[in-house]
């Protein structure tokens, strides 16, 4: 099977450990990329510094850096806590050299105009260039780009340096097929791709967003066709890395080690079932005759052919049987 580069997203990789050996049991599991989380951002800035951050990073092979969520971005009105979100996640993607920079679109009710939104859009891709990261939309089912195919209308039309996030989850959950994505998001947006599984159904008393943060399965353990989702998407074009983002209670109750080395193997599996689709057959299992035990060993009948008498047995039983009766 081919190899994959697999990015490990924030709630994958989150924890109590002390951020060096958190990123260091990231790469050890098997993960070339990881991405940041605003908080972990604020944090690194306020104690340690971006610039140590970032040897942290090369000290374990990171390779893969991606920074996010990022909100409010599109806002006509200065408030501090979104200046400081933009101005942290846009330094530190000059510092870290970050590949790219995830943004979330309007949950508000009422929501901010898609015109609104698309200046700032333009806006806020060319300030990710100047920095070296590509902007990147994640489509969420509550907000007002609530489906792949809108979020991919809306990116296309905007900034060339802009583009699309598709995550298992909000696409299917946004009520997204397999055959819809193909059809309605353009190859040229598609920008990262998430990989997680889900029940069939959100559970009840969860709404979309509880199941986003509690109900994440590692790949192949719920009810979606994330080898489909994986061939449709590289179908688009879409090739590496694969963003894992896997969250129950049971896998945060896990030591932050083993819980990243059992969603790194679980997303290969559905990559090397994806792999083999369409493939030749795996070649037959070799066969033998199977050993006759005496136990189960049966002496076949001879057909009763009337007036005909049947052979004395003389086996050791029958001569047994003769020695005691005669």
């Amino acid at each position: 099977m081919e190899e994959h580069d697999l990015l490990a997203t924030s709630w994958t990789w989150t924890g109590s450990e002390p951020v060096r050996e958190r990123i260091r049991a990231v790469t050890r599991a098997g993960f070339a990329g990881l991405s940041l989380s605003l908080d972990d951002l604020h944090e690194a800035r306020a104690t340690t510094g971006l610039a140590e951050l970032r040897r942290m990073l090369d000290d374990a092979g990171v390779v893969w850096v991606q920074l996010g969520t990022l909100g409010g971005w599109w806002s006509t009105t200065t408030r501090s806590d979104q200046e400081a979100d933009r101005g942290v996640v846009l330094e530190a993607a000059a510092t870290l050299r970050a590949w790219q920079v995830v943004v979330r679109a309007d949950h508000a009710v009422p929501a901010v105009s898609l015109g609104t939104m698309a200046e700032a859009w333009d806006r806020l891709a060319v300030q990710a260039e100047g920095v070296g990261a590509r902007l990147v939309l994640e489509p969420e089912p509550w907000s007002n780009l609530g489906t792949a195919e809108r979020a991919a209308r809306f990116v296309a039309a905007g900034h060339p340096n802009g583009g699309l996030l598709l995550d298992a989850m909000h696409s299917l959950r946004g009520g997204s097929t397999l055959a819809s994505i193909a059809q309605g998001v353009s190859p040229a947006v598609l920008a990262a791709v998430e990989l997680t599984d889900g029940l069939l159904h959100t559970p009840s008393g969860m709404t979309l967003a509880d199941e986003s943060r509690d109900g994440r399965y590692l790949p192949g353990t719920g009810a979606w066709d994330l080898p489909g989702f994986v061939r449709t998407v590289r179908g688009l074009g879409f090739d590496e890395p694969w963003g894992v983002e896997v969250r129950t209670p049971a896998l945060r109750a896990m030591p932050i080690a083993d819980a990243l080395r059992t969603a790194a193997a679980a997303t290969r599996a559905v990559l090397d079932a994806a792999d083999a689709h369409g493939g030749p057959p795996a070649p037959a299992m070799p066969t033998s005759t199977a050993p006759t035990s005496a136990v189960d060993y049966e002496q076949p009948r001879r057909p009763v052919v009337p007036g005909v008498a049947l052979p004395r047995r003389t086996g050791p039983a029958t001569s047994a049987y003769r020695g005691a009766h005669d």
